[in-house]
């Protein structure tokens, strides 16, 4: 790109790059600031794990008291910075105290979305407090202007480049050198072994709270007059006074810090600031927020190759676990049509409205509400289901409005100047679907590695991207001249006018209904079942041979077309926007507010969350009151008291009326029917390869974890109808060996499974070709029940597809049909009845073990890996466990590798064992052998010869039981 003809002291270069002193000098001050405010994000992330959203606003608070202090009061500079450093450190007490104690039983993702509601708040507070001095220049503590050479330092500059290294040597002595300090990083390193040593870890997070938001305030003190921030526009204006684009650089420092180094952070504030600096020289002033872009690029490519660490933790989920429909109390006709009457009634209602309010005024409310719950309802799918947050849905709710204006106008599409589209409002509105899903694909590839927190980073960058970028150029306008849209005119249908008033709002309202049957049809499906799976538990649905990367890329891209649809609807209703401004990063927090006040997960709950954030104004107006009850402040009540939104209300009158259902079914009806053994096993998916090879062969496999060696060159075999068992003592490296041969961590050396080579295949992709995996946590999927838990599994031998499960058309519903009869079949063969419409994280270890075998059996895997069966188990049900492995080993004709440390249970029922010593085979034998091998006798059994004849004694009587 060209350099621009306006930078002073700028040269153009082959690179097309201005390096100046100046520019290097510029960045290092932008550099500093944002590595304070980093600081801030990377100390809460270490001590709660949760990104504080509140940060900006916690500062422009701090600004609000510094200028109402400095400017309307008279106090001096550094008296007034200290004292409103010291009001932002209360406000992070409050925060802690108030906000973040009562939601620290919560998921991470609820605590996020409370420091927004936290932010909304303050600005609340910030425009609420006097506005003394509004009229004067921001106050600053002295006037300078250094020239040293072709380099200028003005004040702001200088005091930056005091103010911020002593800020954070500061931070550093008091974490290296103070007894709080030590403690502080003690409890972010290890809050449970904190306690242990009686470390509060509430005080220390208290601690960590005041410091961050003391950081915010001076991060915004210091940048204000960069920003041009004056004491009139801090308190006086409601927008968000540090905006996003500050918070994604921020974000982007703490991530190339991996949120733990402070070190890192200085190095990362710096590398940023420069490159922004030095980026901004070298191209047209015009275009200066491509820089926005690049950001977004950076923190994908850090995301993706650089952080690592919470991903994939399953503490993200948002949305509240309803328990299923028991299959016997489906015979009652109203408890069987229930969600169907439920949304005849919602929609039956909207219908009613431009009736009621039927001048155009209201007209245009209403629909618009309507417009607002088709951008939410797509979160449902993408968060409540597939753990994907998102603070970017807006910006494709932009795209789509933006896209639909270029085809319906003729604007020329990006890099192609001399190709153009200009078609009709229904084939552009179909075009503009399509793009929106192709580009929540592209940013979806960042949810591949990662999900909950990290992926909030990425899609705020491309929210704030798309915003100060990609919606001000005249792909988007029409012309490098206009930063609005042209008229939009509305969709015709055979003669028809549906483009105003009335026919538009039914238009939108069959619309939504559509949207809404889809999401239904999805949810019920194998699709929706996967879908919450791989959230709930990426791994065991992996093993199941459910794709992850198929799950998440769905989601996304249904997601995205969904609101690209609505973005059309959106720009048509308003007839014109600017783009820049309609679209920006805010939308798409409002987005989630309302979904989640609404109830995240179920599909009415964005409609009910838009009747309220959209409703209540259309209804009461625009009053303050209702700002109030229906901004982030709103959300941060109802998530205190109902964190299932308002569908909670609902799902609590739901759950009386399948009780009182119950009550009048017949006892002997609602008593379990234990159901007579089965042969469950109907086909075979996977044919067995010759039995003078072995099913499972593993060549020198080996595992490194950075200076740890897991797994070292381990060799192993297992052939057809084996039952081998894997022992060692705890750390020994059987569950990283298992984990290896599963494609669950990087290896080296071979892996054969019934005769194919699975070493570079995917997790899912080498169970489906014969492998079944059983965990040592056996959590399963919290979010689903029993029956749906098998259902997963089925989806090795019949996977669904999109298309037909959206559309309910051939063959889909038989192979549901089929899965159902499978499912029930299973359940009923291992005693599972009165479970199956339980919720799996309702149910005791031992049952949830069992659940995980009929996994195992839906699955027709060839060769079994169970990690410690009977961990967690009574000894009674232990006793049980050996002969049900046997049965299920037989009934699928498979074999079998067993990690147990019940000496017992595993003597009595391998074939062979092996024995794992650091990582290393040490052993290698049938049980008999085993027991008598010195080598395990002092590194496993011990050398104790009691130990060993007790050994001996609980082998024999678990054979003879």
């Amino acid at each position: 790109m060209p350099c621009s003809s306006e930078t002073i002291g700028a040269d153009v270069n082959p690179l097309f790059v201005t390096v100046t002193q100046q520019t290097v000098v510029n960045g290092v001050v932008l550099g500093l600031v944002y590595a304070i405010l980093a600081a801030g994000f990377v100390l809460i992330y270490r001590s709660t794990g949760v990104l504080n959203f509140a940060q900006g606003e916690i500062g422009a608070f701090g600004v609000a008291i510094f200028t109402l202090l400095a400017a309307g009061f008279g106090v001096p500079y550094w008296p007034a910075f200290v004292l409103a450093v010291a009001s932002a450190c209360l406000v992070g007490l409050v925060i802690e105290t108030t906000v973040v104690r009562r939601l620290s039983s919560a998921s991470k993702l609820v605590l996020l979305i409370g420091t927004i509601g936290v932010a909304q708040l303050l600005v609340v507070a910030r425009v609420s407090l006097p506005e003394r001095g509004a009229s004067k220049a921001f106050p600053m503590p002295f006037d300078l202007r250094w020239q040293f050479g072709d380099v200028q330092i003005v004040g702001r500059d200088v005091l930056i480049l005091i103010v911020a290294p002593l800020t954070i040597l500061a931070l550093a002595l008091f974490l290296t050198r103070t007894r709080w300090g030590l403690m502080v990083r003690a409890s972010a390193g290890n809050p449970d072994t904190a306690r242990v040593f009686g470390i509060s870890v509430k005080r220390t997070s208290t601690i960590v709270w005041m410091i961050a938001a003391g950081f915010a305030a001076v991060t915004a003190i210091l940048i204000a007059p960069i920003q041009g921030i004056t004491p009139g526009s801090i308190v006086g204006s409601g927008a968000a006074a540090l905006g996003p684009g500050l918070m994604v650089r921020a974000l982007v420092v703490a991530l190339i810090a991996r949120l733990s180094s402070l070190p890192m952070t200085l190095v990362g504030g710096l590398l940023v600031g420069v490159a922004e600096s030095i980026a901004r020289a070298s191209v047209d002033s015009r275009n200066g927020a491509i820089v926005d872009v690049w950001l977004l690029l950076a923190a994908i490519v850090l995301v993706l190759f650089w952080v690592r660490g919470r991903g994939g933790d399953n503490s993200f989920a948002l949305a509240v676990k309803l328990q299923s429909v028991p299959e016997r109390l489906r015979r009652v006709w109203y408890v069987r049509h229930a969600n169907l009457f439920g949304f005849a009634l919602l929609f039956a209602l909207l219908a009613v409205v431009p009736f009621v309010f039927s001048s155009p005024g209201d007209t245009v409310a209403w629909t618009d509400v309507l417009v607002f719950a088709m951008m939410a309802l797509p979160l449902s799918m993408l968060t409540g289901w597939a753990g994907q947050f998102t603070l970017g849905q807006f910006a494709f709710v932009g795209l789509g409005a933006g896209v639909m204006v270029m085809t319906t106008h003729g604007t020329s599409f990006p890099f192609l100047p001399n190709f153009g589209l200009a078609l009709p409002w229904w084939q552009a509105a179909a075009f503009a679907t399509a793009i929106g899903g192709v580009a929540a694909l592209l940013i979806g590839v960042s949810a591949l590695r990662v999900k909950g927190l990290f992926l909030a980073v990425i899609t705020l960058a491309f929210a704030v991207a798309s915003s100060t970028w990609i919606f001000r150029q005249a792909w988007f306008t029409g012309s490098e001249f206009e930063n609005k849209t042209p008229y939009m005119e509305g969709p015709r249908l055979g003669g028809i006018d549906l483009a105003s008033g009335r026919a538009f709002y039914f238009l939108c309202l069959a619309t939504l209904a559509v949207l809404v049957g889809i999401l239904i049809r999805i949810r019920r499906s194998g699709i929706g079942r996967s879908m919450i799976a791989v959230s709930d538990n990426e791994e065991m649905a992996a093993a199941a041979t459910v794709s992850p990367t198929r799950m998440k890329l769905m989601a996304f891209g249904i997601a995205g077309a969904m609101a690209s649809l609505a973005g059309c609807f959106f720009v048509t209703l308003r007839v014109q926007i600017t783009p820049s401004s309609t679209f920006d990063p805010d939308g798409s927090v409002l987005l989630v507010s309302t979904a989640i006040i609404g109830g995240i997960g179920s599909v009415a709950g964005p409609i009910v969350g838009a009747l309220f954030t959209r409703g209540l104004p259309a209804l009461f107006g625009d009053v303050q009151e209702v700002q109030l009850l229906t901004s982030g402040i709103g959300l941060l009540v109802l998530l205190m008291y109902f964190p299932g939104g308002l569908m909670q209300i609902v799902h609590g009158i739901r759950s009386l009326v399948l009780g009182a259902a119950e009550r009048r079914l017949d006892r002997e009806d609602a008593e379990e029917v234990v159901a007579a053994p089965v042969q469950v096993v109907e086909h075979q998916r996977i044919a067995a390869p010759a039995p003078d090879e072995p099913w499972l062969a593993v060549r020198d496999l080996s595992v490194r974890f950075g200076g740890n060696q897991a797994v070292d060159r381990v060799s192993l075999e297992v052939w057809p109808g084996e039952l081998v068992g894997l022992i060692g003592t705890n750390g020994a490296g059987k569950s990283t060996l298992m984990n290896a041969i599963s494609g669950f961590v990087p290896s080296t050396g071979g892996v054969q499974v019934l005769g194919q080579d699975v070493s570079r295949l995917a997790p899912h992709r080498r169970h489906r070709v014969g492998l079944g995996r059983g965990f040592q946590a056996a959590r399963l999927y919290p979010n689903l029940s029993v029956r749906e838990t098998v259902l997963v599994a089925l989806e090795a031998r019949e996977r669904t597809d999109l298309l037909t499960a959206v559309t309910g058309l051939p063959p889909a519903p038989g192979r549901e049909r089929r899965k159902r009869t499978a499912a029930d079949d299973l359940i009923g063969f291992l005693g599972l009845g009165r479970y199956a419409d339980e919720l799996t994280c309702n149910l005791s270890t031992g049952t949830r073990r069992i659940v995980e075998l009929a996994c195992l059996l839906a699955a027709d895997a060839k060769v079994l890996m169970l990690d410690e069966p009977t961990g967690g188990v009574a000894q009674k049900e232990t006793e049980a466990f050996g002969p049900l492995l046997r049965r299920i080993q037989q009934e699928l004709g498979a074999a079998m590798v067993v990690i147990e440390h019940d000496m017992p249970l595993v003597m009595s029922i391998s074939d062979r064992i092996y024995c794992l010593e650091a990582g290393k085979v040490i052993a290698c034998g049938d049980p008999e052998t085993i027991r008598n091998t010195p080598a395990v006798i002092a590194s496993y059994l011990g050398t104790d010869e009691r130990a060993i004849q007790r050994s001996d004694t609980g082998v024999t009587a678990a054979m003879t039981t």
